[in-house]
């Protein structure tokens, strides 16, 4: 149980890390459609986070069989992430009126962070803590989603959260850089 437990911790400090930019972008989304069409919007971003899931499973999957402290050195994945955003090289938050193939769409090509975090961690994982981090990433996504509609009502909050994702971002790119060393036991290279 113990083992699952850290496996939902994990998940969750994963997930949160690499959605901040997700749950702006998508709010942003949700503010500029009509809120009769925010049903199919919110489908469109729950599909695209399973996309990215299974092909995080996938490439985890496919990297079995090399050694897990090789896998360790995607670390540098979410270092680059925090150096270009720090740099401001992340895209400006779009606020376009889209539609659920856009937002299906935005969601899987801004999970390019998702995919550099996810894959190590859950190819680090056993099997069935494999399955909790991805049930956890579910989860949070639907409180992301939910989440996002309540606050997509109030613009002047996500306005602030736009301007502070940006600071929040890169520290947390970092932590998650430390977590894939520290589960692919690449730590141990130091010594």
């Amino acid at each position: 149980m113990n083992d699952v437990l850290v496996a939902i911790g994990l998940g969750a400090g994963a997930f949160i890390g690499t959605m901040v930019d997700n749950f702006f972008a998508f709010g942003a989304q949700l503010i500029v459609t009509p809120p009769k069409h925010w049903g199919r919007i919110r489908a469109a971003h729950v599909l695209g986070v399973l996309v990215l899931i299974g092909v995080s499973g996938a490439v985890g999957g496919a990297l079995s069989s090399l050694p897990l402290r090789i896998i360790g050195f995607l670390c540098i994945m979410p270092i680059y992430l925090a150096i270009a955003s720090w740099r401001g090289r992340n895209e400006e938050l779009e606020s376009r009126r889209r539609g659920a193939a856009t937002t299906f769409a935005v969601t899987v090509a801004l999970g390019g962070d998702n995919l550099a975090v996810w894959i190590p961690l859950l190819r680090a994982q056993s099997v069935m803590r494999g399955v909790s981090v991805a049930i956890t990433f579910v989860v949070l996504d639907l409180l992301l989603v939910t989440v996002a509609s309540l606050i997509a009502r109030h613009p002047r909050v996500m306005t602030t959260g736009q301007r502070w994702a940006p600071r929040i971002t890169p520290p947390l790119y970092l932590v998650l850089a430390v977590v894939i060393m520290w589960q692919c036991n690449w730590l141990s290279f130091l010594n």
